[in-house]
């Protein structure tokens, strides 16, 4: 089989706050049967591809929002797809890009937002839903010294059942609370005490328990696998999709809401066996059908089938 040729438009995300992105990419460059040319340019596309050594088989821009503007995309017979993150922002701006560069694959962390969002282009939709990076996100192996874990943002317009419980648990005997560090990029001695990357998953691993919620929008954000793959409990509310990628209550995490969560977590604080069982459970999940390595190569496979099917 020949190599796969993917011209990838990427925006340098080494040293932010969440570096999935980055992650994804390492990933994707160690796999023998792709070939990947990375660039941060914009301009005509015409002049980007004349200035390669290859002719790429499929054209991939990661971050439509922050990547430098490419015209001329829609003049081209090559295959092109994108990647949508939040499904809710700018909706308008996102469909009239797909269409007027005849976009051709639309990959998408969030299933069931899409289909809601966007009804008139799921024929393009291509599901690939987000992913743990297993050489960060892992048991390190320390001991367990944290009862209640809550990390991140806490808008209470956005994440409503984070954010009661950041307000109610402080009178809770071994809670933690984290705030969140801030979208934005760390350096030198400033990246090396931030509770971002290895830090982050290291917090994670010493807790027995930790709260998320999905927000309103119902998305199956980072921390549904990344806490898992840290071997750690997951306290977090639920849904239909979540429960396709195999989240399933008390099996692989414990599904909570806003009345709830303090009876389910006092409930798992006490029962070490059963926290533990579901914890290695959401662990195994995480490492055997998400982590980066496993969504790098469904990645590969989907413009495979679809440049064959294309053929």
């Amino acid at each position: 089989m020949r190599k796969l040729k993917v011209l990838y438009f990427h925006v340098n995300q080494k040293n932010y706050f969440q570096e999935h992105r980055e992650y994804f990419k390492r990933e994707l460059a160690k796999l023998p049967e792709v070939e990947v040319h990375f660039t941060t340019k914009g301009g005509k596309i015409t002049d980007i591809l004349n200035k390669l050594d290859f002719t790429p088989d499929f054209i991939f821009i990661e971050n439509l929002g922050k990547s430098k503007p490419i015209y001329g995309l829609d003049k081209i017979n090559i295959s092109k797809g994108i990647w949508l993150n939040d499904i809710h922002s700018k909706p308008i701006k996102k469909r009239q890009f797909i269409k007027e560069n005849k976009i051709d694959i639309v990959f998408g962390f969030y299933r069931d937002a899409f289909y809601q969002g966007f009804p008139d282009l799921v024929d393009k939709f291509i599901w690939l839903p987000r992913h743990a990076n297993l050489s960060v996100f892992r048991d390190y192996g320390f001991e367990k010294t944290i009862d209640y874990l809550l990390m991140g943002a806490i808008s209470p317009k956005v994440y409503p059942v984070r954010s009661k419980i950041a307000q109610e648990m402080p009178k809770v005997k071994g809670f933690i609370h984290h705030k969140h560090p801030g979208h934005r990029f760390f350096k030198g001695e400033e990246k090396k005490n931030a509770l971002i990357g290895r830090n982050y998953a290291m917090e994670i691993n010493k807790a027995k328990i930790f709260f998320t919620d999905d927000s309103i929008y119902k998305y199956p954000i980072n921390k549904y696998f990344e806490i898992p793959a840290c071997n750690t409990l997951l306290l977090a509310t639920g849904s239909k999709e979540l429960r396709d990628l195999g989240f399933k209550d008390n099996e692989t995490f414990v599904e909570i809401n806003e009345n709830n969560y303090l009876e389910k977590a006092r409930y798992y604080l006490t029962n070490e066996k059963e926290r533990n069982r579901i914890a290695k459970q959401g662990y195994e999940l995480v490492r055997k059908r998400h982590s980066t390595e496993v969504r790098a190569k469904q990645f590969v496979n989907h413009i495979f089938n679809y440049i064959n099917q294309s053929i």
